[in-house]
């Protein structure tokens, strides 16, 4: 059917999700669109079940049954009606173009995957190339800042849309790499879809103010358990996506990346860390996707 299903995993971010809201809920857009909440908090969130009766887009599910970003995507992927999925996160501000810009990038451009415009609006944006990732050290990068149109490797996880035929084509979001913090994912899903055949496209028009909450969300604050995903779902990307004369390379530019975490942090935990990460990424088969949701 026609239209966008917004899918917003959430966790303990009521202020910002209900600002998130009233900023969709006015979307100047032509064809039907909803709003599918996944709550993973505590407890069920009121004041957004509130909204929700108000609006009668706003659809909200709360699950305690999993946790996990990866799991949040798939489960609202699963209850989408509509022809394309946008996935936004819970603490964003936009205009009301947002539904019209990203219909833009599939009509206009052919592809499977639209990148939209991402400002950290509380951090620095770094310019670099855009939606680029690194064959030769497994690096992503973003400046989705930048104001362009183009096609790239990658979309931000904050803000990017998919036909859902291709969600469901090439298995959604990898599960696998949900264990510590969701790093990677949507790197991972992206570069699968292009392996699949479909174009990403950038397009900064279809733009997002991320105001990066300090409270809530799926971060990890611990270093140690930090590092653990970063080496652990690094080495999977490494193995999934990279050719072998590549692959020692993109090692040693991982172990390049702990040593930095090390001297900064001054701690030695951070090594082993990075060691039993490794070592557990290592043995997960690339050719499996985990997706418990789809079941």
């Amino acid at each position: 059917m026609q239209g966008f299903s917004i899918i917003i995993p959430t966790l303990n971010r009521t202020k910002y999700l209900l600002n998130t809201l009233k900023d969709l809920v006015v979307q100047d857009y032509k064809d039907e669109f909803e709003i599918i909440i996944v709550d993973q908090s505590k407890q069920k969130d009121e004041e957004v079940i509130d909204f929700s009766i108000k609006h009668e887009s706003v659809k909200y599910h709360f699950v305690q049954h999993f946790k996990g970003l990866p799991e949040a995507r798939n489960y609202g992927a699963k209850l989408a009606n509509y022809e394309y999925l946008l996935f936004l996160d819970d603490d964003i501000s936009c205009g009301k173009n947002l539904l019209s810009e990203h219909l833009e990038s599939f009509i206009n451009n052919n592809v499977g995957i639209g990148a939209g415009g991402i400002t950290e609006k509380n951090k620095q944006n770094i310019n670099c190339k855009i939606g680029n990732f690194s064959f030769v050290t497994a690096t992503p990068t973003r400046g989705f800042h930048s104001k362009n149109s183009k096609e790239v490797f990658h979309a931000g996880g904050g803000n990017f849309s998919v036909k859902k035929s291709i969600y469901f084509e090439v298995g959604g979001i990898d599960e696998q790499l949900t264990k510590g913090a969701a790093l990677y994912e949507e790197t991972d899903f992206c570069l699968r879809v292009r392996k699949a055949g479909y174009k990403i496209w950038f397009n900064y028009d279809a733009h997002v103010f991320h105001l990066a909450a300090k409270t809530g969300g799926c971060r990890v604050p611990e270093i140690d358990k930090y590092i653990f995903s970063l080496s652990r779902n690094r080495s999977l990307i490494i193995k999934r996506h990279l050719p072998w004369y590549n692959q020692m390379t993109a090692k040693l530019f991982l172990l390049k990346l702990v040593l930095a975490y090390i001297k900064a942090y001054k701690s030695k935990s951070i090594w082993q860390s990075y060691l039993s990460g490794k070592k557990e990424g290592q043995k997960l088969n690339p050719k499996d996707i985990k997706n418990e949701q789809f079941a």
